[in-house]
């Protein structure tokens, strides 16, 4: 105990995996350098920052979220345990109403949705968000709190005293060093930052999604009219099949206040198999027939994609460092469609830990390990422990969201359809035809294995 509280305090020799530029001017220490202003580093910063530590958030945009498009719908009620509220201080675009899953073959859709009025009271349920709108909310109340945040300020690596963190290293045209007790990286996913400095293995293809995304203006009440809404409120649609092109992947649909958010997307072993782009995706599903009609007269605001960690549980590496802690997308903390939330709070966790080190000055892994101890304990791990097999079942069998979006479609087509025959062999020949997509014994074994991932 007394030698790592005396190793915090000790000076730090010059480290030995990143030398210091020698023109550089003499660095500055804090109690915590962040690394991006994300979700996860800004409520990092902001929580660490209103404990009194002193704090240094870089983020490589101009603002914060500056790279990214579109938006989502983000969990109110956990958000509202964090920020108390929020929604009084922060511009959301809708309230979510609406929740929906379609199941799209070439020409059609099986649906199911709901959709209730009572998700309309505070503390609400979703709240449809922009990125770059809630980004800049969560770093301003950084600021607020006391944290400094320097924009357009691209970190080229961390430094290292030894095994321990002390700091990060500026790229040009700042090329400037800053030296801290803790530095939290929150630089999305595929963190560069953490696998130089030999923290984390490389993100392999198949843990790593692509996602092209689009924001189509339209009026707000065309939104509304299209969509079913009353005015205020608005719908998170999930899209699986079709959209991805035989391959495990979703898309989805989100309405904000006067825009329409689209997206689909696959993990990058999977482009790499068909042979896609992230834009071939988006374009799928711009022209299916029962979408097309939702965005007719819609210009195109935003055009981007983005990479999410979507390998689960078994793929987070380890989290817990001298001197470092990983966060949000870095840490690969993403459940299926939920990740923003996971990332604040993430923050928030690794921003406790912080605290509990400083008071202590220990910064070793053994105090630091106070953050996966709160996470393995939160919802966040908890519920990606029972997702834990989702990630293996998807790669084992590449093509079950398609093939049963289809199955499902075949189906339903042909109960809907009526045909001169009795009823008993209308039945049959339902039955025959869902068997000659998929067998019945490998049927029965899809639905084996999924019920094995349900049941965690």
């Amino acid at each position: 105990m007394m030698s790592d509280w005396f190793k915090t305090k000790k000076p730090h020799k010059l480290p030995t995996r990143a030398q210091p530029a020698t023109d550089a001017p003499a660095p500055r220490k804090y109690d915590a350098v962040v690394v991006g202003a994300g979700p996860a580093g800004a409520s990092a910063a902001y929580f660490m920052a209103r404990d009194g530590l002193d704090v240094l958030l870089l983020e490589r945009g101009p603002f914060p979220g500056a790279k990214t498009c579109g938006g989502a719908a983000i969990i109110a009620e956990q958000a509202h345990e964090l920020f108390p509220n929020f929604w009084e201080e922060f511009s959301y675009e809708r309230i979510v109403t609406r929740l929906d899953y379609w199941w799209l073959s070439e020409d059609s859709a099986v649906t199911a949705g709901f959709t209730s009025s009572r998700l309309s009271a505070a503390p609400y349920n979703r709240l449809s968000v922009k990125r770059k709108n809630l980004y800049t909310w969560l770093a301003a109340k950084a600021v607020a709190a006391g944290a400094t945040l320097l924009l357009g300020h691209h970190v080229a690596g961390v430094l290292l005293d030894g095994y321990q963190a002390v700091g990060v290293r500026v790229a040009p045209p700042q090329s400037t060093d800053y030296l801290a007790d803790l530095v939290i990286l929150a630089d999305g996913a595929n963190s560069l930052l953490a696998e130089r400095a030999g923290l984390i293995p490389p993100v392999t293809a198949a843990n790593l999604s692509l996602y092209a995304k689009e924001t189509i203006a339209l009026p707000p009440a065309t939104i509304e009219e299209r969509f079913c809404l009353p005015p205020g409120q608005g719908a998170a649609i999930g899209l699986i099949g079709y959209p991805t092109a035989g391959y495990n992947g979703t898309g989805s649909i989100h309405t904000f206040h006067d825009s329409i958010n689209i997206s689909a997307g696959m993990s990058v072993s999977a482009y790499a198999a068909g042979g896609f782009s992230p834009g071939d995706l988006l374009e799928r599903i711009k022209k299916h027939p029962r979408i097309q009609p939702l965005l007719d007269g819609g210009v195109t605001t935003e055009y981007g994609a983005a990479m999410i960690p979507e390998g689960g549980y078994h793929a987070i590496p380890p989290l817990v460092h001298p001197g470092l802690l990983i966060a949000g997308d870095a840490a690969s903390l993403v459940n299926g469609i939920h990740g923003i939330n996971l990332a604040m709070w993430s923050g928030f966790y690794a921003a406790k830990a912080a605290f509990e080190a400083k008071k202590n000055r220990d910064f070793s892994i053994r105090k630091l390990s106070l953050y996966r101890t709160l996470l393995d304990e939160s919802f966040i791990l908890q519920n990606m422990r029972t997702n834990a097999k989702a990630a293996t079942l998807q790669r084992d069998r590449p093509y079950l969201f398609d093939l049963y979006s289809r199955l499902a479609n075949e189906a339903a087509y042909q109960m809907v359809r009526a045909y001169p025959m009795p009823v008993k062999d209308k039945r049959k020949f339902i039955w025959r035809k869902v068997t000659s997509l998929q067998p019945v014994g490998k049927i029965a074994a899809d639905i084996w294995q999924v019920l094995k991932v349900v049941k965690g």
